[in-house]
């Protein structure tokens, strides 16, 4: 009976320290955030303008999706979104957060992770920006919000998430980078 009760226990002991999918979930309840990450992917661009796809920059409303990967304390689930920017173009009005010599604008996002597991987490964007000076390339963006739903072990979970990143000059190759924070309640 002790045999079994060790080796139950040396199970369980592989599962939560040497698997870090395996215990994201309560890892960082210790003035941490819950989940944070490193992403890098690429960004493909989908708008359209009467069924035509709009090259970066002329300034209509852009729509893309990013698909990366990423890695962090609390595992390295797939990353996949879809981000709009509406009014990304000269004289239209630009967010405060924007540097001068920079144009910008709002960003939407939906975002999902997916760990190994094949637990699943939906974060929305309700606050976002995206800048971008047209001279040199420099662009960033920022995004925040509330969990959406999630699924296996994030079933039911609620809280607030932030990232913050940029695409890489060239920004017409599509590669980005972004930092993201989720805090569970």
């Amino acid at each position: 009976m002790k045999k079994g009760i060790l080796v139950a226990l040396a199970g369980l002991a592989l599962a939560v320290f040497a698997v870090p999918d395996a215990h994201a979930w309560w890892w960082g309840h210790h003035n941490r955030p819950d989940i944070n990450l490193h992403a890098w992917g690429s960004s493909f661009i989908s708008s359209d303008d009467g069924g035509f796809p709009t090259p970066l920059g002329q300034g209509l409303s852009l729509t893309t999706f990013q698909s990366g990967k990423t890695r962090g304390r609390s595992g390295r689930p797939s990353f996949s979104a879809t981000t709009s920017l509406v009014g990304l173009e000269a004289g239209a009005p630009i967010p405060l957060e924007c540097p001068e010599g920079f144009v910008g604008a709002p960003l939407f996002q939906t975002s999902v992770l997916a760990y190994n597991d094949g637990s699943l987490l939906s974060l929305i964007a309700d606050a976002g920006f995206y800048c971008l000076n047209p001279l040199t390339g420099a662009n960033f963006f920022n995004a925040s919000g509330e969990i959406a739903a999630g699924d296996g072990r994030f079933e039911g979970a609620t809280g607030t998430w932030e990232a913050t990143g940029q695409l890489i000059p060239p920004i017409e190759a599509g590669l980005f980078t972004a930092d993201l924070i989720v805090d569970f309640e």
